[in-house]
């Protein structure tokens, strides 16, 4: 297990989305009640430099007949005597109700709040709501689209405060090939009502290998775009991690 945190400490690195990808955080299960899971870590680091590391992370759901309320956080603050290397977090709160007739259409109702100080936001508010679509929900494959509006309230660093609406749609694709290999694409494209030329686009494409019922070796590909011009913050951030997942 000591092996297995090193490595997927060494190849992992973090992402400066300012598109929080919820897709990925779903708890895919159909259990009713409470499920979920929380993270906490807490490093102090004495060396050439002093390092303070402060995470955590939670997933909570609860699940009853058509009604699922999902709750989301995570925040990530990694700081020198001097200065903040990183220091970004969000909350996330969804409401879904299923539609009796297919299953296939559900209603969503969302809230999030969420800071990224090195893309020099300092608040951003959502409110918002949309329609989820099961197009296709097979054993192996998966294929769910989304598409709904939402509220913004935005404070920028050094660039005042802007409040708009936007397009918030989402198209997300998970099949497992093989016993031993799999894959998951998620893109997000949020363009304003008023102006669709400013926009908001991301994608994450992963691939997985199950290597036996315990380990995994993932490859991560995300790519983030903001159309707005903003100095010191650019207008596409990418980044690639590898990890290897240990199951027990």
């Amino acid at each position: 297990m000591k092996f297995c945190f090193s490595i997927l400490m060494i190849f992992s690195f973090s992402a400066f989305s300012q598109i929080v990808n919820i897709e990925n955080m779903r708890l895919a299960t159909k259990q009713q009640g409470f499920t979920g899971n929380i993270d906490l870590s807490l490093n102090f680091t004495m060396n050439t430099v002093q390092l303070f590391q402060l995470g955590d992370r939670a997933r909570i759901a609860y699940t009853k007949k058509k009604h699922h309320i999902l709750l989301l956080t995570d925040h990530s603050l990694v700081q020198t005597k001097d200065i903040s290397i990183i220091n970004l977090g969000f909350e996330h709160v969804r409401y879904n109700y299923t539609f009796k007739d297919s299953g296939n259409v559900i209603l969503e109702l969302f809230e999030q709040t969420q800071f990224n100080k090195i893309q020099k936001i300092n608040l951003r508010f959502l409110l918002g709501t949309g329609i989820r679509f099961h197009l296709i929900d097979k054993q192996n494959y998966q294929l769910n689209a989304g598409t709904g509006f939402m509220g913004e309230y935005e404070e920028l660093i050094d660039y005042g405060i802007s409040r708009d609406i936007l397009s918030n749609n989402y198209l997300s694709f998970d099949a497992q090939f093989t016993t031993h290999f799999g894959m998951n694409v998620i893109t997000y494209f949020q363009p304003k009502l008023i102006d669709f030329g400013n926009y908001r686009i991301s994608n994450e494409t992963q691939f997985r290998f199950i290597i036996n019922k315990h380990l995994t070796y993932r490859i991560v590909y995300s790519l983030a775009h903001d159309s707005r011009d903003i100095q010191d913050v650019r207008k596409t951030n990418y980044t690639f991690k590898n990890a290897l997942s240990f199951t027990f």
